[in-house]
């Protein structure tokens, strides 16, 4: 099984893409800034450019560099990244430039801890943290005047395949599924494969944001410009080939009907907030400190969160067995002082 973007390499797309980048309406912004070079990989910068931009648009800090959290702790470094998490208070340098260095555990998430390099190396220099500035500002104009925002950073519970078991999108408008990219020029067909692909697994996911949805579009802000096709004009027999060969349907989304939503969401146990709270016996605020701190599995739908009843379980036995390798280090750090004594003792005897 892969994600979305390393399924998406495995393709070989028909000439041109399955949907040709030239089909998309491209509409250019301009204003007096200009960027210069940068002195850290472009990946980074996406990335920091995506979650400053949800963090300022409103979204509480720990939730917009969750992936990163996350990322963090698999190495052991979940408390170097709160630090930098508490120096991100807005576009001034000093936060971009640890949200520069704290993105860099992302790649700990979603590529596993091999590919994980040392974020004290990641240096963004003036003009890089410039860049990044302007680039988000361009961000919050596009959504005032796209916006509002009504779901980012979600995942397909649901849609999700034995092709394609992990990804995740940017962001949600009221008609239209958006993706961020910084690159230096327009999208290729892969990332309009992309942006179909998350449209496709929408459909077949638990959300009813998606039902919504008649637009997919693309926003640049390195480049100032967006890039928006309908739904309406891309060929039935195109979201049904990439529905079977790419995501791996059966069916395709022409035969998925809002009854098998319902069936759907009966059949992957959602439990609600009150629910988790009288199983974890805690308070919401605890919850929401499993979420952002202990990976708690919790998935937004229409502003509410809920989680899967078997994915709890599952959570609940790794924090128990988490809780009992830690009680055998303090057990074990315990005992040394006491063997360390009767060693001397038995050395005076």
């Amino acid at each position: 099984m892969a994600s979305v973007t390393k399924r998406i390499k495995q393709i070989s797309q028909p000439r041109g893409g399955y949907i040709k980048p030239g089909e998309f309406e491209k509409m250019e912004f301009t204003d007096n800034e200009i960027l210069k070079e940068e002195n850290i990989h472009s990946s980074l910068v996406g990335l920091a450019v995506d979650y400053l931009t949800r963090f300022m648009l409103g979204t509480p800090s720990e939730e917009a560099f969750k992936i990163s959290l996350i990322g963090s702790r698999i190495i052991g470094e979940e408390r170097k990244a709160y630090n930098m998490l508490k120096s991100i208070k807005g576009l001034d340098k000093l936060s971009i430039y640890y949200a520069c260095k704290l993105v860099g555990y992302d790649v700990c998430f979603r590529a596993g801890s091999e590919a994980y390099k040392k974020v004290d190396d990641i240096e963004p220099d003036t003009d890089t943290i410039n860049n990044i500035k302007v680039m988000v500002s361009r961000s919050i104009l596009f959504f005032n005047k796209y916006g509002p925002i009504i779901k980012e950073g979600f995942t397909f519970e649901g849609g999700y395949t034995n092709v394609i078991n992990s990804g995740d999108g940017d962001f949600l408008t009221e008609d239209t599924l958006w993706d961020f990219k910084v690159s230096k020029r327009g999208p290729t067909s892969a990332h309009t494969l992309q942006l179909l692909t998350y449209y496709i697994m929408g459909v077949h996911s638990i959300y009813d944001e998606f039902k919504s949805i008649k637009k997919l579009g693309i926003f640049n802000p390195r480049i100032n410009c967006v890039y928006v096709k309908s739904i309406s004009k891309i060929p039935q027999e195109i979201i049904d080939k990439v529905s079977t060969d790419v995501i791996g349907y059966e069916d395709n989304p022409a035969n998925y009907k809002p009854q098998n939503r319902h069936k759907l969401m009966q059949s992957v146990d959602m439990i609600p907030m009150a629910e988790i709270m009288r199983e974890l016996s805690c308070s919401r605020y605890m919850v929401m400190k499993f979420y952002s701190q202990n990976n708690l599995p919790l998935v937004k739908m229409k502003n509410k969160y809920y989680i899967n009843k078997h994915d709890l379980i599952n959570w609940r036995e790794q924090m128990e067995k988490e809780r009992k390798e830690q009680a055998k280090i303090v057990l074990l750090i315990g005992i040394i002082p006491i063997v360390f004594i009767m060693f001397l003792l038995f050395l005076q005897l």
